[in-house]
């Protein structure tokens, strides 16, 4: 039998916590709350870019927009294409105001493989390629990815059905259609801890959530979880808690500080949901190889459905056929809005959310 856990470690809470955190983080400020995520977008890439850059970063927004617009008449066949330019546009001008600097000619950097032809019609079978980085920054996704860090899957083919699986806002569907256990361990809340010049993370999990139960025996085996967090005693006994090793984090370094357990935790699998209350954090338990943030699993099965029906749109029917229709009208149905806000949050290093609730 296992021993009880180490105590946590003795400190105080950090006052004024980022939001945000693991993923938007960038410093401590507000979250950003807005009813027009479009507007915001417009207003960042404003205030990030030179007059240049902005005017060709706004066009690549306002033509998102247009086709994000476009998806409210037509009917699921024609969606994932409109969709998927509507990402790729966004990608774009998220690209320039990260810094890189796109040449005129811009490719995919993702494909539709051949192999997919022979396995036309059956979901599970289908793949996307992605390429390498091109020299001139001319490969779209490989630079989506790079800055994601995720730079892993370049020069790698996936199954559709594993990006799927790496989308937490559709993942109970997932989960019900393929018969696969849930991967997405929720967590309560991230306590800031301090003392004596240094900070921590203690991860607080509900211990009575069924997520967590199923979860949290697959997560903590994962060499990545293990390797920052380990399991201390918690004194409420409705709760686990996870602690990190503390860092240096005295006076100006505490956002570094921050910063450096921000990078750590993302490293294990971070991902979120966006909920009437904010975002909803969560660490996955994917198996070794198989992760892939959330951006840009979204922006690559967006990518092959577009594929599907533009080119081959007689197929589309079939391959989603079955429980697999159901996961992609889910998908259609609500991640383009989180993968907007989602986008908006990750640029602006904060959380950028709804006033009231998800739905469209």
């Amino acid at each position: 039998m296992p021993g009880r856990p180490p105590k946590p470690r003795d400190g105080r809470r950090l006052k004024n916590a980022p939001t945000g955190f693991p993923l938007f983080y960038d410093k401590r400020k507000p979250r950003v709350v807005t009813s027009d995520p479009w507007a915001f977008l417009a207003h960042h890439a404003t205030t990030k870019l030179p007059k240049d850059r902005e005017r060709i970063a706004l066009a690549y927004i306002e033509q998102a927009f247009d086709f994000f617009e476009a998806t409210s008449n037509p009917q699921l066949g024609s969606k994932p294409l409109l969709h998927y330019y509507c990402f790729l546009n966004l990608v774009k001008a998220a690209l320039l105001i990260k810094g890189v600097s796109l040449p005129t000619a811009v490719g995919h950097g993702i494909s539709d493989p051949r192999v997919n032809r022979r396995q036309r019609l059956r979901f599970t079978g289908q793949r996307v390629h992605i390429t390498g980085r091109a020299h001139d920054h001319s490969q779209l996704f490989p630079e989506f990815l790079q800055l994601l860090n995720a730079a892993h899957l370049l020069n790698s083919t996936c199954k559709v059905i594993t990006m799927l699986g790496n989308i937490p806002s559709i993942h109970r569907t997932f989960t019900q259609v393929t018969g696969d256990d849930p991967i997405f361990l929720p967590v309560k809340r991230f306590d800031f801890m301090h003392a004596g010049g240094q900070i921590w993370l203690r991860v607080v999990l509900n211990r009575h959530d069924k997520d967590v139960e199923l979860v949290r025996p697959t997560i903590s085996r994962r060499q990545r979880f293990r390797r920052w967090l380990d399991l201390v005693h918690a004194p409420n006994p409705d709760e686990f808690w996870y602690e990190t090793a503390p860092v240096q984090g005295r006076n100006r370094a505490v956002d570094r500080a921050i910063g450096t357990l921000a990078t750590r935790i993302s490293g294990v699998g971070a991902a979120s949901i966006l909920t009437s209350t904010g975002y909803r954090m969560y660490l996955s338990a994917s198996p070794p190889g198989t992760w892939c943030p959330r951006l840009a699993a979204s922006y690559a099965v967006a990518f092959y459905l577009g594929s599907i029906t533009r080119y081959q749109p007689h197929d589309f029917d079939k391959i989603v056929a079955g429980g697999y229709r159901w996961l992609v009208e889910e998908f259609l149905a609500t991640e383009p809005i989180q993968f907007i806000y989602t986008l908006a949050s990750w640029l602006a290093g904060v959380d950028v959310v709804k006033p009231y609730a998800t739905s469209r």
